[in-house]
């Protein structure tokens, strides 16, 4: 149990205990009075700003049993007060004074893995802070009681009513109690087990002073364990804690050193800096700000924010190489991560254009100057993006470890300082540091005196930030010279089988110096490690449910982790588990669950003049409201042809349609869910007033046992923690928000969101997670799957953007090389991470033949860990289909007429194409500059191509160009770039028509079937020669599969039978080649034509399947709403 859910229960203990005496539970004041006296205090009250409160709000004074606070606030914040000082008393800090100068009864009990809550990290003093803010919010309202009252029919408004409390109080803590699991009380008699002794390997590392020393330690060898007991040695040496320095990679990790620290040194832990090498560079920082050249404190700067602000500059860079006129976005997140991977290597701009001029000049072939040349572009965008974070006054997370260096090689005074502050530093997870933690540490210490550090180059998982085994192999040679080490070799963690396993595996690892070999502490089992094969991934899922069934006689549900090497696959085995009855513990992408969805499309409705959340049927029980797939069709229908703003379908006739007596009872159900709140609503608060006071949402998963309920409620607390850590920002909260989330999504940042909160670890339910998420863990059983040739190892990918040539310290060659170096030795590491996970059972999964029946051979890396011999897994007949892929009751017809462009989206995504052209609740995301920018290019390309090419003069263009340009949102002298993008765009367009002459052509059609297929032309021209071209005109850049397309055959099919002999052309404006000539030959038609019957004969069945893609789902319009559509059938024409 953490402390501060321990904290939390002594807490409600108190409260019990001060009832049952007789003290009023409604009465705060009563009841921090009764509590106070039981613990005979005094409380006593004093003015704000009072001398004897030392510049806090309340004060805890154990010397004269006393606790004071400061008069003001309502009665409940006063009680709270009071209530944070009787936790000092409570929870064994009644010897020294304590004196709240922050306090805040709206803390979360784990802070939300986004923004800056990812980076700041709270000293043992500050967690100390935390813990006694939830025990007097825990005091005054219990869980228990609150969960109590509401599952009998309080509100929470109700509740806060008649507490005298505020209603955000009251929300948290009912979300924590109703969808969070409770954690058992420990008993009051549970034996205290004093800490393992130290082995006599441990012990000498610990007990190591002086020189620079790094200990070696492999998987289960205690390497934690050992650590904190060398800060108990130093401590009990008489060495200042406050001159101990721990340095780690994850708030987690430094969480846990701080609690076992404290375990043993509870005053010494208080006082020492533990926490992340981000977290203490962002102290430096914001400490040594002016030397930096910041004004003032910087703030964080995320990923979003960043792209954000470049893509304001991004046309002004006139950037050839990276240019993408139509979604700067990704260009700019390519190039950010390769800014970010060089400050890894402590290497600034200048230093960036350094290198790629020096690229450029040895440069003996195009593909050589190329890459150079795109170097040398990124070296622009680097040094025109610190400009900008210098003058918002911000830094990013590649700031927090570059910065402090930067600082230290300039600044000799801040380096006296430290290291007169830190006279001893140690290090956690040694192999995850990069160059610029490196240089941090040297200069943190003298030439590394006292410096000590411990990890395993065989767990080196994160060469993506710049970790490498190869500042292990230097750390006593260039780094420290006259560093020392040693090497744990007893693992305590697995059995004898599976240690040896890891063992003969690492012995042929590349990463890694010296003996591989590691001793099992424990008796040997009997069960070597399993390599057990199924057929195609298909089968997969069968053969793991087999699997972890068979293990159930000895190992529950929560003993079994199944670990895969990305997510996607973990996406897959987690909804087939699911549907084969297995209960699982894993959130996957947050923003992509049922549950999730169903509340970000509620919100939505507040925003979206469309109210495309109408069209998803909500799988949360406590937000059904009965609207049919008919009438919710009717309602958005409606609003499309009225053009009626935001919350117009919760208005009476006529903004609405007319609904039959069940549709409308259910329009006006969810009319009440959000009656108050208009487009400014606050995301948190909208929903918690949802879930806690306009329905039962909360309460009927809190009233479920299943543990897929309990996964949807960690689910929606883990989104409560995120919307409630959403800063305030321009333009309205819940679109705003929105954006945010699928930023997120789209940069990948939303992947610590995938975190299981601590209350929801006692689940009985198979762990999934990524061989990256597994480290630092231990399971009873692990099941590794995906261990197939080309899957684990995976295929190197060239990098994106790669770092100039010479920036990356270690190994051989250029960028290019090294990053295929790193990503196999990478491979390794991540086998030999997941396999030492295992403490009893080790099962490893492989396919035998791939989709198309062609054999498919296991991965190397299984015979590596000496598993020779394969059980089969036993063939299942009986495969279920997906339900997501079966048809929807909605008849379209009786003859379908489509376009080609409607038909190239149902080719990219069925569901998509349901949304817009079915349902019609089509829409855009939010627009940007850029967008808005393509919009108005487009108007006035179809305006031109309206006339002839003869009619029209370059004046004429430039005045059309000039009055929709006036007339449009980007008037403004801050656009003008903007402008001469467009006119390069329009120009473009222009002279492609110049010489010919307009053609007036009738529809450009094809029937097959009952179907009609209709090509409409952006752009039809005749030449001189009498040929006609007809064109699709886009204003962006083709892709590698542009004019190979089923649409674009489609379209060649039309043009050719409605204008015989005719060129069929796809041009994109964007780019400087930008005629895609459209050319399938008669055999290439042929079988298009089959695949076209095909996709018409799946569109009139109701086959509407989606098509994920973190890629592009996130652009999507009906990103929030995609999922089961209301019950009932429809009838559309199309």
């Amino acid at each position: 149990m953490d402390a501060v859910e321990l904290a939390r229960q002594r807490a409600a203990a108190l409260h019990d205990e001060v009832v049952s005496k007789g003290a009023d539970p409604w009465d705060p004041e009563a009841l921090v009075k009764a509590a106070a006296s039981s613990l005979e205090l005094d409380i006593e009250i004093v003015e704000p700003g009072s001398a004897i409160l030392e510049g806090g709000r309340a004060q805890f004074d154990p010397i004269n049993r006393a606790i004071r606070h400061e008069d003001s606030g309502t009665i409940f914040f006063k009680a709270f007060l009071v209530g944070h000082e009787l936790g000092h008393a409570t929870l064994g800090d009644d010897r020294v004074q304590h004196v709240a100068l922050d306090v805040d009864p709206t803390r979360s009990p784990e802070a939300s893995p986004v923004g800056e809550d990812r980076v700041v990290d709270y000293s043992r003093r500050q967690r100390r802070e935390v813990q006694m803010d939830l025990f007097g919010r825990e005091f005054l309202l219990p869980r228990k009681w609150a969960r109590a009252l509401h599952l009998e029919g309080m509100t929470a408004s109700e509740i806060a009513t008649k507490l005298g409390a505020p209603f955000d109080v009251v929300a948290l803590q009912l979300l924590d109690a109703l969808l969070l699991p409770a954690v058992e009380p420990e008993a009051e008699d549970t034996e205290v087990r004093p800490p393992k002794a130290l082995n006599a390997d441990q012990c000498k590392a610990a007990m190591h002073r002086g020189s620079p020393y790094l200990l070696e330690a492999g998987p289960g060898t205690g390497k934690t364990q050992t650590l904190v007991g060398r800060v108990s040695g130093l401590v009990d040496e008489g060495v200042d804690p406050r001159s101990i320095l721990v340095l780690t990679f994850s708030n987690k990790a430094a969480g846990e050193l701080s609690e076992r620290i404290a375990g043993l040194r509870p005053k010494a832990a208080s006082a020492m800096w533990v926490g992340t090498f981000h977290a203490f560079g962002l102290d430096l920082v914001r400490r040594y700000h002016k030397q930096l050249g910041f004004p003032r404190e910087p703030r964080m700067m995320d990923r979003s924010e960043a792209i954000e602000i470049m893509e304001r500059e991004y046309l002004a860079l006139n950037l050839t190489h990276h240019r993408e006129f139509m979604n700067p976005d990704r260009p700019l997140k390519d190039m950010l991560t390769a800014i970010s991977r060089a400050k890894d290597e402590v290497a600034d701009a200048d230093r960036y254009a350094a290198l790629a001029q020096e690229m450029l000049d040895r440069a003996a072939d195009p593909e050589a100057r190329l890459a150079a040349e795109r170097c040398a572009e990124v070296a622009l965008v680097f040094k025109k993006y610190e400009e900008l974070k210098l003058a918002a006054c911000a830094v990013d997370f590649g700031d927090l470890v570059s910065l402090p260096v930067k600082l230290l090689d300039s600044d000799s005074e801040a380096v006296s300082i430290l290291r007169a502050t830190y006279s001893h530093v140690l290090v956690d997870e040694y192999q995850d540091v990069n160059r610029s933690s490196v240089r941090l540490l040297q200069r943190l210490t003298d030439g590394g005196k006292n410096l000590w550090a411990v990890g395993d180059a065989r767990q080196a998982i994160y060469r993506f930030r710049g970790a490498s085994s190869f500042n292990m192999s230097r750390f006593k040679t260039e780094d420290f010279p006259s560093g020392t080490g040693d090497r744990l070799r007893l693992n305590y963690r697995s059995t004898p089988e599976i240690v040896g396993a890891f063992s003969n595996f690492g012995a042929g690892m590349q990463a890694g110096t010296g003996d591989a070999s590691l001793k099992a502490y424990r008796q040997p089992s009997g069960v070597p490690p399993e390599h057990v094969t199924f057929g195609d991934n298909d089968d997969e899922a069968n053969a793991l449910a087999d699997e972890i069934l068979r293990h159930l006689h000895n190992f529950d549900f929560r003993d079994q982790a199944v670990l895969c090497p990305g997510n996607d696959r973990l996406n897959r085995m987690g909804r087939e588990l699911e549907r084969r009855g297995i209960p699982v513990l894993y959130l996957g992408n947050l923003f992509e669950r049922p549950e999730v969805k169903d509340l970000l499309s509620v919100l939505s409705l507040l925003v979206d003049r469309r109210a495309m959340g109408l069209v998803r049927k909500a799988s949360l029980q406590g937000l059904s409201t009965g609207l049919s797939l008919a009438g919710a069709a009717s309602v958005v229908g409606h609003l499309r042809q009225t053009e009626a703003g935001p919350l117009a379908w919760a208005g009476a006739s006529p903004s609405r349609p007319t609904l039959d007596a069940a549709d409308t009872d259910a329009i006006c159900r969810l009319a009440s869910m959000l009656d108050g709140f208009d487009t400014n609503a606050h995301p948190w608060s909208v929903l918690a007033h949802v879930m806690l006071d306009r329905t039962r949402t909360a309460a009927l998963i809190a009233s479920t046992e299943d543990i897929s309920s309990r996964a949807m409620g960690v689910a929606i607390w883990q989104l409560m923690g995120f919307l409630r850590a959403q800063r305030s920002g321009p333009g309205l909260p819940i679109q705003r928000t929105l954006d945010a989330i699928r930023r997120l999504i789209q940069l990948a940042d939303e992947r610590d969101l995938r975190q299981i909160p601590l209350a929801a670890q006692g689940i009985n339910a198979v762990r999934l997670m990524t061989i990256h998420g597994s480290k630092g863990l231990e399971f009873p059983v692990v099941h590794i799957m995906g261990l197939n040739k080309g899957s684990m190892p995976s295929t190197a990918r060239k990098p994106a953007c790669p770092v100039p040539d010479g920036m990356i310290a270690g190994g051989e060659g250029g960028t290019i090389a090294l990053a295929a170096a790193d990503h196999a030795l990478e491979q390794e590491c991540l086998l030999y991470v997941a396999a030492s996970r295992a403490r009893d059972r080790l099962q490893l999964y492989s396919a035998t033949r791939m989709a198309n029946g062609n054999r498919r051979n296991p991965s190397d890396f299984i015979a590596r860990l000496g598993v020779t011999a394969a059980r089969a897994a036993a063939p299942r007949m009986d495969r279920e289909p997906d339900p997501e892929e079966g048809p929807l009751p909605i008849a379209l017809g009786p003859a379908i007429k489509i376009t080609t462009a409607q038909l190239d989206l149902y080719d990219r995504c069925p569901r998509r194409f349901l949304y817009t052209h079915v349902l019609g609740v089509g829409g855009r995301r939010t627009a940007t500059t850029m967008t808005t920018m393509h919009d108005l290019v487009r108007t006035i390309v179809t305006e031109i191509a309206a006339t002839d090419p003869s009619d029209m003069s370059l004046g004429d263009v430039e005045e059309l160009l000039a009055q929709r340009w006036t007339e449009g949102p980007l008037a403004g002298d801050e656009y003008r770039l903007h402008r001469e993008l467009a006119a390069l765009l329009v120009q473009r367009f222009v002279a492609m028509r110049a010489g010919t002459s307009r053609s007036i052509t009738p529809s450009l059609r094809i029937g097959i079937g009952t179907t009609t297929v209709t090509a409409n032309a952006d752009d039809v021209i005749m030449t001189p020669r009498g040929q006609h071209i007809v064109r699709m005109v886009r204003t962006g850049h083709q892709s590698s599969k542009t004019g190979q397309a089923l649409a674009d055959a489609a379209f060649q099919m039309a043009a050719v039978n409605s204008l015989p002999g005719s060129t069929v052309e796809i041009v994109h404006l964007g780019d400087d080649d930008h005629t895609t000539k459209i050319e399938f030959d008669h055999r290439a038609l042929g079988k298009r034509m089959e695949k076209l019957a095909e996709v018409l004969a799946a569109i009139e069945g109701g086959n509407f399947t989606p098509v994920r893609s973190d890629r592009t789902c996130p652009f999507c319009p009906a990103f929030f709403t995609c999922g089961p559509v209301p019950d009932g059938s429809l009838q559309e024409n199309l």
